[in-house]
């Protein structure tokens, strides 16, 4: 049995080979044209912001929402009355947890910017 069908329970039941992760010649496991199967794993977060914060956070962060490099991977967005909400579906747990992560660091990243920003001004 090769390294890569072994299983394993420690891993959930599957162990990766050698270069199957980060390694520039690993070639993608998404078909060309595949669409996005049925989403079994979704996350939904609320932020509660300010509406001027909330609206910034959506015109930042919609560019990469609507342009996922990842067809296992959908993200929708909405504002709301009290912020904003974010939508994550995926086909599987470890598309789920890549996008989550991306895009909460996304978030946390623009939402720093604004705090400093308001502050410098607030200095000045």
């Amino acid at each position: 049995m090769s390294a890569q069908t072994a299983a394993t329970p420690e891993l959930g039941g599957f162990r990766l080979g050698s270069g199957d992760v980060g390694s520039v010649g690993t070639r993608s496991r998404e078909g060309l044209g595949r669409r996005l199967p049925e989403s079994r794993f979704e996350a939904e977060i609320r932020f509660h912001l300010p509406r001027d914060e909330a609206k910034i956070l959506y015109s930042s962060i919609i560019p990469e929402a609507k342009d996922i490099p990842s067809k296992r991977t959908s993200v929708s967005m909405t504002l709301t009355e009290d912020g904003l909400n974010l939508m994550i579906k995926a086909s599987d747990p470890v598309a789920l947890r890549a996008a989550l992560n991306s895009f909460l660091r996304f978030i946390d990243s623009i939402l720093e910017t604004l705090h400093e920003l308001d502050s410098l001004v607030r200095k000045h």
